[in-house]
């Protein structure tokens, strides 16, 4: 069986009047949910559909720096965090509550109102400490993250949007898989868009998304059928343009200078607190559970 290989794609349909991104996951899925962290399924699954929305919404931005997305909640799981680098480094991590979530029950396609609760859904650009960070927030009303990703473009965004995810938890012998496919109709006089007349704009934006809608999550999730042949199965008849891939891997950004650098900024007497009985400070990234152990000599040179 043809292996997943983790990267988003761009393309166009109807001459650029709509363009959009397609993300296909797998082996960086199978290091953040199982070797990192060892989600219980469902968890894995929402963190899954997670990442895989972060990785399309990131890839229709133009920055450099860090994309992140956030779903904060009330529920069995109280939070979930997947950023993405501009270069295409991935990671993210989530928190729940092993006691609550023993009770309830899995529904894939009602996860947010039974897994988060009432909440919120961030969506942060960071490109540095000398640029200004932009940050939209939506409350999670949906039934999905995708759901609330689309009330998040009608409440705040000029950009008619469309987005289709779907995630596979480890089966027969295959890892974790996740899709995410997002289409934009680009406003009149965008670079590079048709100069269309109303009517015809209105009717290429609807056929776009029908065909969209068309889109199983088997066809999305399908290993033999590669991003650029579900493309073309798609839009094959909309003057579908497609762009080389980008390759994404799960990459944490934590590194012991990093966190010995945040450490030597606090007061000696809250260095002393966090201390064990070695004199050294144990920190645990997040993200990928790595130990970073920095002494108080350390801190004090």
């Amino acid at each position: 069986m043809t292996a997943v290989v983790d990267q988003v794609l761009s393309f166009s349909v109807g001459g650029g009047a709509v363009r959009g991104r397609l993300a296909r996951l797998g082996p960086a899925l199978d290091t953040i949910l199982d070797q990192q962290h060892g989600y219980p399924p469902s968890v894995g699954a929402l963190l899954a559909e997670t990442v895989a929305l972060a990785v399309v919404l990131a890839a229709q931005l133009k920055f450099d720096g860090i994309f992140t997305l956030q779903a904060q909640g009330a529920g069995p799981v109280s939070l979930l965090v997947a950023d993405i680098t501009s270069s295409g480094q991935i990671r993210a991590h989530a928190r729940f509550a092993a006691d609550k979530l023993a009770g309830v029950e899995v529904r894939r396609h009602a996860s947010v109102p039974h897994m988060l609760g009432g909440g919120y859904l961030a969506f942060t650009v960071d490109q540095g400490p000398d640029t200004e960070r932009y940050q939209g927030i939506v409350e999670l009303i949906g039934d999905t993250l995708e759901e609330c990703a689309r009330t998040y473009f009608k409440q705040s965004e000029q950009l008619d949007t469309a987005i289709e995810v779907a995630v596979q938890p480890p089966t027969a012998g295959q890892g974790w898989s996740a899709a995410a496919l997002l289409i934009q109709r680009m406003p009149a006089g965008a670079s590079n868009a048709p100069i269309l007349v109303a009517d015809d704009a209105e009717e290429g934006w609807r056929r776009a998304g029908i065909l969209l809608g068309s889109i199983s999550a088997a066809e999305m999730l399908d290993p033999a059928l590669s991003p650029q042949q579900l493309l073309y199965r798609l839009y094959h008849a909309e003057q579908l343009l497609v762009f080389e891939p980008k390759p994404l891997e799960a990459k944490c950004r934590c590194s012991r200078d990093r966190v010995k650098a945040t450490l030597a900024s606090l007061p000696r007497a809250d260095l002393d607190a966090l201390a064990n009985e070695q004199g050294a400070i144990v920190v645990t990234c997040e993200f990928c559970c790595a130990d970073h152990t920095i002494a108080l000599g350390e801190l004090d040179r």
